[in-house]
């Protein structure tokens, strides 16, 4: 990839290794596809909400909040889905007795018939940061690895194993589009 990091260490062309987004040191892919703080709130968000997403439409479909699937892309989430069995939250503070800093899970499934609410927040963490993101959240890493517990997490969903390739090609197909869409900006 024609990083700057690249054209700096490898080509030694003299460039100088900033981030032609954020302006900081160190552009590299690893930079592109997780690290870079320009990107966070638009690139990696939507990369993020694709897979909230997937997770989000197979809940509303196994607790029948809504009658047909679409594809992943194409879903449009409704911050609150219910009817007499379950409420489904999408992106919701939750309000607390006593306060929290992050009281807004991505998904929040309140099942009536158990007796139970699970609160999924999920992370898109690069692969060096995947063990350590793994004890907080469900997750895929930026390049598609799969956490060992994420089949743990699915079951206690009672979502299928399957979901995990749609998950990884989301997470896959969106970074790609994440590093064309930034080696097209100009240094």
């Amino acid at each position: 990839m024609m990083t700057n990091n690249y054209r700096k260490y490898i080509l030694k062309d003299g460039t100088v290794d900033i981030c032609r987004a954020c302006r900081r040191p160190g552009e590299s892919l690893r930079h592109i596809i997780s690290g870079c703080s320009h990107l966070a709130n638009g690139e990696y968000l939507h990369r993020h909400n694709l897979v909230a997403r997937i997770i989000h439409q197979q809940l509303a479909l196994l607790y029948g909040l809504v009658d047909c699937e679409v594809p992943y892309y194409k879903y449009l989430p409704v911050p609150v889905l219910e009817n007499g069995r379950a409420t489904l939250y999408w992106d919701r503070s939750i309000i607390t007795d006593r306060t929290i800093v992050a009281n807004k899970p991505d998904i929040v499934i309140i099942d009536r018939s158990q007796r139970r609410a699970v609160l999924v927040d999920i992370t898109i963490p690069h692969d060096e940061n995947l063990v350590k993101a793994e004890k907080d959240k469900s997750i895929v890493s930026a390049n598609g690895l799969i956490a060992k517990s994420l089949d743990q997490h699915l079951e206690r969903l009672s979502l299928g194993g399957w979901i995990k390739g749609q998950m990884q090609k989301a997470v896959i197909l969106d970074t790609a589009r994440i590093v064309r869409r930034f080696l097209s900006l100009r240094p």
